[in-house]
């Protein structure tokens, strides 16, 4: 067993380099700032009852002018927000009367008294849209936001299975029917509105419940003030076209293009799964990709692409990287929960070597069920990594972080299992990709994510894919699923 330290990605930022998201956005302010396409104001519009916009207007305002941090030591962990506009890191973001339209009372009363859960999400779900759209002819947005009330979110959430709840946990001997999720369906459904929309729950403006369980009880935000704006108008900047940062990348690596590959269950259908690609480059620009149909294999119920399946889904994905590039990528990176079988990764290889693609690194990643342990109370490094054979590592994406000088999570992390499928590049080269790629989602501004944002973007795709059927339109930028 030999255990090796991959020291913390750096990121590009406007004016300069640095380890930490929220110090490089400070400090460099994001990549695009001198680009002539980069948003210098965001127009949002506000769907929601008159109070909840009320609220989420005045804190607009106050995260203008900045956010105090936290008092705390971990200065470095919990940084002020320094606002936005003015000469800030960040564009401005505005709201006005004009942008706002309000749900009379009497609606939410309606549609919260809805007994069919599933149809109070579908219709709560289609009114929010339908104001929408009615706003978005008179004016002009580049980010759609949704305020759903409490009264609203009350009977949602009583009947939902809350995020992350381990599939172990959600099974039963009797197929329950889908719980529709509020969320995936909006941005499902919104497909058509060319304009990304946002749904923000009262916790983020008003730091309160953030969530409400069965019985009737709530959970409270824990999530500090600043943090919660950091992480919020990063997201809003990227959804208006803003490019916040990206990877590092050396002069002489070749072009790459990341793919994540997921699987989805579709609403309406049986038994059918099938795959979605998310397509990446260094500056963190993705393109969506749907793909086909996913089998089980008989041997270990695991989801896997037959050839041509495998093939065709990267043939797509690359065909949309060469239209939204200009060019074809000169290596493929392909990451995926369950391990790359021979078909598929003869798939991906018949359509690398079809296209000229000069590297083809196939790597497999899943929770590791085992853990190690520190002679100190934190827990391992994040960036620990712990070579088990040559085709399997353990990795520390979560964990303690010398610059923050504490451990960001709640929970002791869990790291994951790499297993380099098909490879050509040394696997302390892809373990160190892998770092950083947990670095390029932009919702999440500390270095908290577990997995590589190309295989948590395409399960968020996913999810929200599985709402629409093969023939639906989609969008093909990310920010529209995020």
């Amino acid at each position: 067993m030999n255990v090796t330290f991959i020291q913390e990605p750096e990121l590009e930022f406007g004016t300069g380099q640095h380890i930490d998201i929220r110090y490089g956005l400070s400090t460099h302010g994001p990549l695009d700032q001198k680009s002539e396409f980069a948003p210098t104001k965001v127009r949002l519009g506000l769907i929601g009852d008159q109070n909840s916009i009320n609220q989420f207007s005045k804190w607009i305002g106050k995260c203008r002018r900045g956010i105090a941090a936290k008092k705390t030591p971990l200065v470095t962990l919990f940084p002020a927000f320094p606002g936005f506009g003015d000469g800030k890191p960040l564009c401005d973001f505005v709201v006005s009367e004009q942008s706002s339209r309000p749900i009379i009372g009497r609606e939410v009363r309606r549609l919260s008294s809805i007994k069919d859960r599933n149809e109070l999400v579908t219709e709560s779900v289609d009114y929010f849209l339908a104001e929408a759209a009615d706003l978005l002819q008179s004016v002009a947005c580049d980010v759609i936001i949704c305020l759903p009330p409490e009264d609203l979110l009350k009977p949602i959430d009583a009947g939902s299975v809350a995020p992350g709840t381990p599939r172990s946990r959600r099974k039963s001997k009797t197929k329950e029917p889908h719980k529709s999720v509020w969320h995936d369906l909006l941005k499902a459904r919104a497909m058509p509105m060319q304009v990304p929309i946002q749904m923000v729950r009262p916790a983020t403006y008003g730091g309160k419940v953030h969530r409400f369980r069965q019985d009737g009880t709530s959970t409270k935000n824990v999530e500090d003030e600043a943090s919660r704006a950091w992480n919020f108008y990063t997201a809003l900047y990227y959804k208006a076209g803003g490019v916040p940062w990206r990877l590092v990348r050396n002069s002489s690596d070749l072009d790459t293009c990341f793919v994540g590959v997921s699987y989805f269950h579709p609403v309406n259908g049986d038994s059918v799964q099938a795959s979605v690609a998310q397509v990446f480059n260094e500056r963190g620009e993705g393109v969506v990709v749907r793909g086909g149909q996913a089998l089980v294999e008989k041997d270990d119920r695991t989801l896997h692409m037959d050839v041509e399946t495998a093939a065709g889904l990267l043939r797509n994905a690359l065909s949309l990287y060469k239209k939204e590039h200009r060019n074809l990528p000169a290596r493929v990176v392909c990451h995926k929960s369950s391990y790359f079988d021979d078909a598929e990764a003869n798939g991906f290889q018949n359509v690398a070597d079809e296209l000229g693609v000069d590297q083809l690194d196939c790597v497999s990643l899943r929770k590791s069920s085992v853990r190690f342990f520190r002679n100190r109370p934190n827990p391992p490094l994040r960036g620990t990594a712990i070579e088990l054979d040559q085709r399997t590592s353990i990795l520390y994406t979560q964990g303690s972080v010398d610059f923050y000088r504490a451990y960001p999570g709640m929970h002791i992390p869990r790291p994951l299992e790499i297993t380099f499928d098909h490879t050509e590049r040394p696997a302390d080269q892809l373990l160190h990709e892998m770092l950083s790629l947990t670095k390029m989602n932009w919702n999440s501004t500390r270095f908290v994510n577990a997995e590589p944002i190309t295989v948590a973007a395409a399960r968020n795709v996913g999810n929200i894919l599985r709402y629409l059927d093969g023939t639906s339109a989609i969008q093909s930028r990310y920010s529209y699923y995020m």
